[in-house]
């Protein structure tokens, strides 16, 4: 047997993947954890649900989000962010009904407001360095737009290396979207929703993708337990959220990169003879930690 705290992996029967069991209990977990996850959004924290998304039109719009906060500092307001965009064309856009399209879906998106607990903290993460960006927008997106969340199951249930089909995304959309969407529109959609699980580091390739492990950084894994932790989730169970599935690294990874997060002050981590705690109130201030605390 391990010490205390470590981590024992104990592998099933070759028949257990062979069979297909594998790929089934996969998926069923999946499910467990996306329906849990939509149960428990709290909006006041900045999370959005119901039935309108960006990826109807757009992706996630990663080099877009990359200039705009390169751009303007951390402490920028939701008026700053609307100005650099319109008034001020950070973005190098044509138009100013482009500007102006643009700001509002970058907006319903990632936030843009400092108000918008979801979007401070991402901000605030997002300075600490450039490792795990991709990761953490896509985080944020998924919190955010639930038709990116829609296309989650077979994107996140593929193996590493295996071919990415976009009707997959077709047929989970056409599922649980009924007649909302033409299917021209769903056709759009999985090319967009499939452009940001690959800018997010999830997929890799242009015309033919594939699965990849996204490269996943104490940030990201700080983020994920940020998100989890503001559904409800504590202890141990926040390293098996729908939020660090999303990251596709092993538990003892998430562990050790939990740990360097808390050396970085980005959230508190313990781990006392395998006894977990995850305290995020470091990345609060005092208004939400008083909101949590109602929470709870």
């Amino acid at each position: 047997m391990g010490a205390p705290g470590d981590y024992i992996a104990l592998s099933p029967p070759r028949s257990f993947f062979d069979n297909g069991l594998y790929r089934h209990f996969k998926s069923e977990n999946m499910i467990r954890l996306l329906s849990q996850t939509v149960e428990s959004l709290p909006e006041e924290f900045g999370f959005r649900d119901g039935q309108k998304g960006v990826h109807n039109t757009r992706t996630m719009m990663l080099s877009d989000l990359e200039t705009l906060l390169r751009e303007l500092p951390p402490e920028a307001t939701k008026k700053d962010y609307k100005e650099a965009i319109v008034e001020k064309n950070v973005l190098a856009k044509s138009t100013d009904s482009t500007r102006r399209y643009n700001a509002q879906r970058l907006s319903e998106l990632y936030g843009l407001d400092p108000d918008i607990p979801l979007f401070r903290i991402f901000r605030s993460y997002w300075e600490t360095g450039e490792r795990g960006r991709p990761l953490l927008a896509l985080l944020l997106a998924l919190a955010r737009d639930p038709i990116l969340r829609l296309t989650s199951e077979p994107v996140l249930d593929m193996e590493v290396g295996e071919r990415f089909d976009k009707t997959d995304l077709q047929e989970v959309l056409r599922e649980h979207t009924g007649d909302r969407f033409s299917e021209t529109s769903i056709k759009k959609i999985s090319r967009m929703t499939g452009s940001s699980w690959t800018q997010g580091g999830v997929l890799e390739g242009r015309q033919k993708k594939t699965r990849q492990r996204p490269d996943c950084a104490p940030v990201s894994t700080a983020y994920a337990l940020v998100l989890g932790h503001l559904c409800g989730v504590r202890g141990e169970l926040l390293f098996d959220t729908f939020w660090t599935r999303v990251l596709g690294a092993s538990a003892h990874d998430l562990h050790d990169h939990a740990q360097t997060a808390s050396r970085r002050s980005l959230l508190t981590y313990r781990n006392a003879g395998g006894i977990v705690e995850v305290d995020i109130e470091p990345a609060l201030t005092t208004k939400e930690q008083e909101l949590l605390r109602e929470q709870n």
